[in-house]
């Protein structure tokens, strides 16, 4: 009748959402095939930028196109002053805020972001870390968010002690706040150091942050994250040095010897091994890192250890010309060492 709304069928819907679909497909795919030509051409200008820019706005997490961008911007750095470069990134921070309302768990586009701040001549850090608390209002977990903020926060040098009061007033709001937990895991050995071990939190701040937890557990007994920063904390007491595993490598002639807690091989601490009651001489030590700070794993190559008899291989902590932890390994003949690991229940400990 006149007068009246025509009311689309639901198929007269679909196909209309159909045609649509497809519009935007023809669109994405051939901005996307102008930029892979334009890329392999060599072209990174200001044209790329926009293209990019369209279908990124579209689909956030086209980690490829971030990586273009980035290509774009140090080609432009140097043909462009310092203001003009300055309001590009400026224009790409306001751009990556765009994004990341639509996916605010986008890793390609907070990535990016840290390469603006790093990159741009006068960063804002102060407007960063006010970012920071915006998108933790919208997701208090969202662990993207936060390793932003831990970015943003060591290269804005603020101090540990106010990030400590800020996951404190997160977990005021909410007590199931699992991050803000875990931030100040990362944070108390820095604050509160334990003198006596590296990457350790002093007894007075573990028993101050165990009464914390605890009203935690009294205001929701059943809430997971309270549980687990608990366990956290009960892990941090005072752990006796101990070998805890040795692995045997024999191809390689490598050997790697982990322990308990913390040491730095070097100075006054070494770790002897001894094949058959006598010392393997000439063996440097080195830690994941293959550099001499504190670790928990260390690693020897070029050990030269025997095939075929049977051997036993003792391996010592010796701080200040004592030994403080032992293991000793026992290999009978014919058994096959070509990669082989003993942790504590087969390992015969001494000390």
């Amino acid at each position: 009748m006149h007068g009246r709304l025509k009311v689309k069928s639901t198929a007269e819907q679909l196909e209309a959402k159909r045609k649509e679909r497809e519009k935007k497909l023809k669109l994405y795919h051939a901005a996307t095939s102008r930029i892979f030509s334009k890329k392999q051409a060599g072209e990174l200008d200001e044209e790329m930028l926009h293209l990019c820019g369209e279908v990124l706005a579209a689909n956030p997490d086209f980690y490829t196109l971030w990586n273009y961008r980035k290509e774009v911007f140090l080609e432009l750095r140097k043909s462009k002053s310092a203001t003009e470069l300055q309001n590009l990134f400026l224009s790409e921070l306001f751009f990556l805020e765009t994004c990341l309302k639509m996916n605010p768990k986008s890793y390609g586009t907070w990535h990016h972001r840290c390469f603006v701040l790093g990159t741009m001549p006068e960063p804002d850090w102060v407007r960063e870390l006010e970012l920071c608390n915006q998108f933790l209002k919208y997701d208090e977990r969202n662990f993207h968010c936060w390793d932003y903020r831990r970015f943003v926060v060591k290269r804005s040098d603020v101090p540990p002690q106010a990030e400590l009061d800020f996951s404190m007033s997160k977990i005021s709001n909410n007590f199931s706040n699992y991050s803000s937990w875990h931030y100040r895991s990362k944070l108390l050995p820095l604050i509160h150091p334990d003198p006596g071990q590296p990457m350790g939190v002093s007894e007075d701040a573990l028993l101050k942050e165990y009464e914390l937890v605890q009203n935690g557990f009294f205001t929701d007994p059943d809430d997971q994250s309270n549980w687990f920063y608990h366990r956290w904390l009960m892990g941090r007491g005072e752990l006796k040095q101990a070998v805890h595993s040795v692995s045997v490598f024999q191809p390689e002639g490598r050997i790697t010897v982990s322990f308990q807690r913390h040491v730095q091989v070097g100075k006054s601490t070494s770790i002897v091994l001894e094949c058959n009651g006598s010392p393997i001489e000439n063996i440097t030590w080195f830690n994941y890192d293959h550099k001499q700070a504190h670790s928990t794993l260390w690693v020897a190559t070029g050990v030269d250890l025997p095939v075929a008899e049977s051997w036993t291989l003792d391996v010592h902590l010796v701080v200040k010309d004592v030994t403080t932890c032992s293991a000793q390994l026992h290999v009978t003949a014919g058994e096959d060492i070509s990669r082989k690991c003993w942790v504590p229940s087969r390992l015969s400990s001494r000390f």
